[in-house]
């Protein structure tokens, strides 16, 4: 598992060989808000909500995997929550994912920063929008945007009030899962979704 922890200090965490899955009394389902972008089957089976950052290496590495776990089971209901805690940089790829989702482009903007290697700057996301066709001066204009900048500080808060102090965070079913996860971990546990797992997964990662 790995994942970053917010204080004073950044500091990343890496367990190589177990996946602690907790019971949390909570359902994916009952965090999803009006307004949250919904990928794969909007009436999906089975929820997972992703709290995530798109500066966080352990993030992206469990979006390729929900993305693919979606590719492959149409009961998915994915719910991405941008949660921008590293930084500045983050903070502004969150500013874009609003702006590229006032052109119905969240997806494709969403695929391209988890993808890229180099960290978000205005230039950066220019180029990026002007790629994949985008609106280029509306895009800027929202990216600088008062609206934006009103939903990044609602999802920061909305985290910080869930005492979220680590990303990613998955939810499945009841489970609330701190750090990235290996495929057949996610597999096992969107298969179990009905079920309140309190015990642990044990097993090598997947390099998937």
């Amino acid at each position: 598992m790995a994942w970053f922890r917010v204080g004073a200090v950044l500091m990343a965490v890496v367990t190589t060989m177990r996946v602690a899955a907790a019971g949390s009394g909570v359902s994916a389902a009952s965090l999803v808000r009006p307004g949250d972008v919904v990928l794969g089957n909007p009436r999906g089976r089975v929820t997972i909500v992703d709290f995530y950052d798109t500066s966080c290496m352990p993030c992206r590495a469990m979006n390729r995997r929900i993305e693919r776990m979606i590719r492959e089971d149409p009961q998915i209901r994915y719910v991405p929550i941008d949660v921008p805690i590293l930084g500045p940089q983050s903070v502004l790829g969150a500013k874009a994912l609003v702006a590229a989702r006032m052109q119905g482009q969240f997806h494709a903007m969403h695929a391209e920063l988890m993808r890229q290697r180099r960290l978000p700057t205005r230039a950066v996301l220019r180029a990026d929008a002007a790629r994949l066709g985008f609106d280029v001066p509306r895009f800027m204009r929202d990216l600088a945007g008062a609206h934006a900048a009103r939903v990044v500080d609602a999802d920061l808060r909305r985290a910080a009030a869930m005492r979220l102090r680590y990303v990613p965070v998955v939810y499945i079913g009841r489970n609330r899962i701190p750090g990235a996860m290996s495929f057949r971990d996610l597999d096992w546990l969107v298969h179990h979704a009905g079920e309140q797992v309190v015990t642990e997964i044990v097993g090598p990662p997947d390099p998937s």
